[in-house]
């Protein structure tokens, strides 16, 4: 045969490749690194604050108070340590129920609720650094660590085993929340697990009738 065969066609060359200049993005390093800078500073001069507060709050108040304790407390120092006992874990529940309503409530829903916890938060958190400040100061007997023996405390020189009462009162509240917590659990686990009650059979009256005769 003479004629030709149909010429193929040329398949079209791949587009170049274009590389576009894309807008610059922040650096996120620098600022994350920033934040980070600012949340140590912020830490640091914190902790420094609280450890000056406890030096003064002891040097002012610390011995002032087990004294007056001791004469006008109802039970004298160591009743004044019972209280004390119960109260640190207290604060305690109550800054894990605030912190816990707080994480699951937000502000635009609930705003008088959540003022309230805040406001109820930072008052516990307050309340326990001069609790802080009872407890070491009933615990100083003027010997911490390797250092030059100082004078104790006046409640440590008057009453040695004072902390025994605190630290007695303190695990009898730990036990008793603990039980409360876990009753509480198990009535609110039984309520949502129990079955609902199976509908009664209906009875010849109450079967629907069809409408013809």
């Amino acid at each position: 045969m003479g004629g030709s065969a149909k010429p193929r066609r040329r398949r079209a060359a791949a587009p170049a490749l274009r590389f576009e200049r894309q807008p610059r993005r922040p650096q996120q390093g620098r600022t994350r690194s920033k934040r980070d800078a600012a949340f140590g500073c912020l830490a640091a001069f914190t902790a420094m604050s609280i450890l000056i507060g406890l030096f003064l709050l002891d040097l002012f108040w610390g011995n002032d108070t087990w004294q007056w304790a001791a004469g006008s407390w109802p039970g004298g120092a160591y009743g004044f340590a019972g209280f004390l006992g119960f109260l640190g874990p207290s604060l305690l529940v109550v800054f894990g129920a605030c912190a816990y309503g707080l994480g699951k409530k937000s502000l635009r829903r609930r705003p008088v609720r959540t003022a309230a916890l805040t406001l109820t938060l930072a008052v516990s958190v307050a309340a326990l650094v001069p609790y802080v400040v009872l407890v070491l100061n009933a615990l100083d007997t003027g010997k911490w660590g390797k250092g030059e023996d100082t004078e104790p405390s006046w409640v440590s020189a008057h009453y040695p085993w004072l902390w025994a009462l605190g630290l007695l009162a303190t695990l009898l509240t730990i036990t008793v929340f603990l039980a409360a917590a876990t009753l509480h659990h198990r009535h609110r686990t039984r309520h949502t697990q129990q079955p609902k009650p199976a509908a009664a059979p209906l009875t010849h009256e109450e079967l629907p009738q069809s409408p013809c005769p």
